[in-house]
């Protein structure tokens, strides 16, 4: 058997295809097996002004001492090392740092073993691929109540084909936006409109779901969308009115803060999942509790939010005990592919893979080679797709 004892871990300054620094943990084993991954901080905590030079240190001091030794194989060993050092520092900087190494370790646990990750995490062989959710239009400024709507392919047969379909849509809706787009209700009307232009059925073949990103909109205890501003009760009566109107899928993060969920959930949740993706950060307790309180009926989880593997499988445990959908996110920019092997292994359902033309296509590429190594065993990619998204 392979020494896969961790003798070794590096961290670097890499770069994303955004041109935004990232930092890069790498493991290297006794027998010589290396595993790494990337990651970026969800705050947005590293700027090209300031690169993540303490995380940097971070990594090749303090965590790649507390992993020397340690069996990578073991992961709960390793996670528990990584999540009981106290590192000074912004809390987003420094979970992406736990997250890097982490996923780094296992990353050489699977190549000393000789095969994929996915097959390391899952060693028997997944039977559903996750289906992509790609941002069709995006606009993070608080010009646009969305930031961004994504396209659900349900009815595509295997990946290569959804991601097909998204880039047909795509290239409608470019024809109609231009290049910055404000997403509104407008944008919402004429994605379905693309849709049926390109021939399928809106809603059943193909589903839509808003990211709502409310948090960069709320300001003083008012959302601001550009000139206009709404209170909370104005806010909610905006979403309800958008689904009311249009068969949306999914609304992620529609208020900035936990509380306005209860009155809200319950008015649109026959009809869209409500999503939390900052709202529940990634963490088990508060997804549990707002599944106990009926507050959503979905989540976002993401490896730089939770930290380490470990506590990401337990998050992801929290929502599969809860019933709720898991989209599995992170930064669409870098070339890291882990997160593919994450959804894949652990059958998350749906893996957010960002927008087209805008940043790293690596996880696209990887979800079609993952794809092609398990056939001719059955994709279930599409079945019981939109079941498992709307009530």
């Amino acid at each position: 058997m392979r020494d896969t004892t961790i003798r070794n871990v590096v961290g670097r300054r890499v770069w994303t295809a955004a041109g935004m620094p990232a930092l890069e943990a790498e493991v290297h084993l006794a027998c010589g097996a290396r595993g790494g991954a990337i990651a970026s901080p969800i705050s947005g905590a590293w700027s090209t002004a300031q690169p993540p030079a303490s995380a940097v240190s971070t990594v090749n001091g303090l965590l790649a001492a507390a992993l020397h030794g340690i069996d990578a194989r073991r992961q709960e060993d390793v996670d528990s090392t990584l999540f009981k050092l106290a590192v000074v520092g912004d809390e987003a900087i420094t979970r992406a740092a736990l997250a890097a190494c982490s996923i780094a370790a296992a990353q050489a646990a699977a190549r000393a073993a000789g095969v994929p990750l996915f097959r390391y995490l899952h060693p028997g062989t997944p039977v559903r691929m996750p289906l992509p959710a790609v941002d069709i239009v995006a606009d993070a400024s608080p010009a646009s109540p969305f930031r961004a709507l994504m396209l659900l392919p349900f009815a595509a047969d295997g990946v290569d084909e959804a991601l097909a379909l998204s880039l047909a849509v795509h290239r409608v809706v470019a024809e109609q936006f231009g290049a910055r787009p404000i997403v509104d209700e407008r944008a919402v009307e004429m994605l379905f409109a693309a849709i049926e232009q390109c021939g399928f059925v809106a809603a059943e073949e193909v589903g839509i779901a808003v990211d709502v990103g409310a948090s960069r909109l709320y300001r003083d205890g008012r959302y601001v969308c550009g000139e206009t501003a709404h209170d909370p009760a104005e806010w909610a009566e905006r979403l309800v009115r958008l689904v009311d109107h249009y068969p949306i899928a999914s609304l992620e993060d529609p208020f900035a803060e936990v509380g306005s969920l209860s009155g809200f959930t319950p008015r649109v949740d026959e009809r869209a999942r409500v999503v939390g993706n900052h709202l529940f950060a990634s963490d088990a307790e508060r997804i549990a509790a707002a599944a106990a309180d009926g507050l959503a009926s979905g989540v976002v989880l993401r490896p730089e939010a939770a930290g380490t593997l470990s506590e990401l499988r337990v998050a992801f445990d929290a929502a599969r005990i809860a019933s709720w959908p898991v989209f599995l996110a992170g930064d669409a920019s870098i070339e890291d592919t882990s997160l593919v092997h994450l959804a894949t292994a652990w059958q998350s359902g749906y893996l957010k893979l960002g927008g087209v033309g805008r940043g790293s296509l690596a996880r696209w590429n990887e979800l079609i080679r993952i794809e092609a190594e398990l056939r001719p065993s059955p994709s279930l990619l599409h079945l019981e797709a939109a079941a498992r998204l709307v009530h």
